[in-house]
């Protein structure tokens, strides 16, 4: 495997960013880990902004070049790790398969959550329109799970047999279903499932357990 630049990840706790701290504690690869604290706003702070113009969450600092977008960065990390451990390789179906998840995720389930959340970006202040926003929101969420269902059928992970970047995504969009601001969501016992093995792995435990020192977030299972 070629040499790895230095990485280092912006995160928040339990943000969309948990799944690439997933990714690269699994990974075996060199990293550090530097919190971004939302609430505060430090995601727009002169300082951060340097980093990631953005101003969100997740991104990796990869030597002299700073990577952002969930979907991005866990391809990028994937790819770091032999034998597509992580991520299928190049050719293989499964590869397209989790794109084709990781896009699902970001594009449409991560949209639809945020619009229940954060329903004021979608509506301005107006409260009845942020309610009819937030409506509509669970009602997309709802459509999402009988999808998300739907693909898993009885596999043990989201491309099969074997653990991949994409189930430590859909471990996070899990766990925001599980958010008191999400007033309804559909049985999910196929989603549910894979939530609890992706919980089991030693190293995921191990990251949430450090996010935690900063935000100390529900597991459903615990």
């Amino acid at each position: 495997m070629s040499v790895v630049p230095a990485l280092i990840l912006y995160y928040f706790p339990r943000a969309c960013s948990l799944a690439v701290h997933i990714a690269l504690e699994e990974s075996g690869l060199d990293y550090e880990r530097r919190i971004v604290h939302l609430p505060s706003k430090q995601n727009h702070s002169p300082a951060y902004l340097a980093t990631n113009p953005n101003g969100a969450v997740p991104a990796l600092s990869i030597g002299q070049q700073t990577l952002t977008e969930t979907h991005a960065i866990l391809t990028y990390v994937g790819d770091q790790v032999p034998e597509g451990k992580l991520l299928p390789l190049p050719g293989d179906l499964l590869r397209y398969r989790a794109h084709e998840w990781m896009n699902f995720l970001s594009s449409s389930v991560h949209t639809y959550v945020r619009s229940i959340f954060r329903s004021t970006v979608y509506a301005g202040e107006d409260n009845a329109t942020c309610l009819a926003v937030n409506a509509q929101g669970v009602k997309n969420l709802a459509k999402a799970t009988a999808i998300i269902e739907r693909r898993l059928g009885d596999q043990t992970w989201a491309l099969g047999d074997a653990f991949s970047v994409a189930d430590a995504y859909l471990f996070v969009m899990y766990l925001w279903t599980t958010d008191e601001r999400v007033s309804s969501v559909p049985e999910r016992s196929r989603w549910d499932a894979l939530a609890k093995r992706v919980w089991q792995r030693p190293a995921v435990q191990r990251v949430v357990a450090i996010e935690r020192q900063d935000r100390n977030y529900e597991i459903p299972w615990e």
